[in-house]
């Protein structure tokens, strides 16, 4: 993930508090990784003083998600966070997984999601993909979605 930032001083302090290391700064652009980790785990900081402020929609990223193991890690990370002074929100029941969010200093939406209980939940891997599948929530928008749907050929 690369984020653009005013200061990135703060976020990078974050990211730190997170496990992430410092590997190497090109101009602007700071990278940190988890060591031991994938492509994945990569974030680069660039550092763009006077930038403007992103704002919702196409071209900006939503959210960045973050993997812990279970709800037990999770709530680790949840309470870790709150000790540090961030505004964190419940856990929230996402079907798949749960999940929780902070902002970042820059204002970058953080999330904190779970392997648990998984994408196979609902059905077995072998079958993975050959059915839409929808969380609760959205199951009586079923019919829209699908009809929004383009067909995919095979």
């Amino acid at each position: 993930a690369r984020m653009r930032l005013r200061d990135s001083a703060a976020t990078a302090e974050l990211l730190s508090f997170m496990g992430y290391q410092k590997d190497e700064t090109d101009g602007a652009v700071t990278r940190y990784r988890i060591e031991g980790g994938n492509a994945a785990d990569t974030i680069n900081l660039e550092a763009v003083p006077g930038g403007q402020a992103a704002a919702q929609g196409a071209g900006s990223v939503h959210h960045i998600a973050f993997a812990v193991e279970d709800r037990a890690a999770q709530l680790r990370v949840r309470d870790a966070l709150l000790d540090t002074g961030y505004q964190v929100t419940p856990v929230i029941d996402r079907d798949y997984f749960w999940a929780i969010y902070f902002r970042t200093p820059g204002g970058v939406l953080f999330e904190i999601a779970t392997n648990e209980p998984g994408f196979d939940r609902d059905e077995d891997t072998a079958n993975l993909g050959q059915a839409l599948k929808l969380p609760t929530r959205y199951e009586p928008y079923r019919g829209q979605i699908e009809g929004r749907l383009p067909a995919i050929g095979a």
